[in-house]
């Protein structure tokens, strides 16, 4: 049997109803490898974070106010893995066409819930470490021409606007390019979101408090913003 690398998840939970809400939040909390990022009543408030951060995986009712979860997956350009968690049996045909990790009815034990969540680790496991074993690298286009850069030669990466400039050993690269489609491009084992402007590389972090870290070599101090310190201290194996 093929082994599966233990893969951390960050989640995003949509659900017009709070105690529905409060319930995935609870059984998500018993995961070590799962993250919540964000909890919301409809699909359009998630836009704002969706186009901001790397989500790995929704957990949405079907049936909300506004949008309901089969459209709101259409209408996303690179859509996350989902979980469909509903009462409803009706979008169920049309949910595993846009093939959806699973269809949860309500009511439901925890036991359903982690057969979900099995298939969803697997699934998200065996595809990030496809693109891990292919390469170990990326392209980027700065201006006219386009890089080549190793992951390993990456010391941090700084967002400005629509902008990202790129701190290597070698240079500076700045390129057009999103903090999130930068974050979706750096391989999760190595690199890590120490606030809203900043991926850096965890081989580069020195040491870190309850508010900073301080690189290598410059000794630069990057605020960590408190959304993220959970998974800051989860990379860097901090209690």
């Amino acid at each position: 049997m093929k082994k599966i690398l233990t893969v951390e998840i960050k989640c995003l939970i949509i659900d017009s109803d709070a105690f529905a809400r409060e319930t995935i939040k609870g059984y998500i909390e018993k995961f070590s490898f799962l993250t919540l990022i964000g909890s919301f009543e409809c699909p359009l408030q998630t836009m704002d974070l969706l186009n901001s951060q790397t989500v790995d995986l929704v957990f949405s009712d079907t049936q909300m106010p506004e949008m309901n979860g089969t459209s709101f997956l259409k209408a996303l350009k690179n859509p996350p893995y989902v979980i469909f968690v509903t009462a409803h049996t009706c979008y169920a045909i049309e949910a595993f066409e846009l093939d959806v990790v699973d269809y949860i009815l309500k009511p439901y034990t925890f036991e359903r819930f982690l057969k979900a969540i099995n298939k969803a680790k697997k699934m998200i496991g065996l595809s990030n470490n496809k693109i891990n074993l292919q390469k170990d690298f990326m392209t980027i286009k700065d201006r006219h021409r386009t890089l080549l850069v190793k992951f390993i030669n990456i010391y941090y990466v700084e967002g400005m606007k629509d902008y990202v400039r790129i701190i290597t050993d070698e240079e500076q690269i700045i390129s057009q390019c999103t903090m999130k489609e930068m974050e979706s491009l750096l391989p999760a084992s190595k690199f890590v979101r120490l606030q809203k402007s900043y991926i850096v590389n965890l081989d580069y972090i020195k040491s870190v408090d309850a508010t900073k870290a301080t690189l290598k070599r410059s000794s630069i101090e990057i605020p960590i913003g408190l959304q993220y310190r959970n998974e800051v201290y989860k990379k860097l194996e901090i209690d």
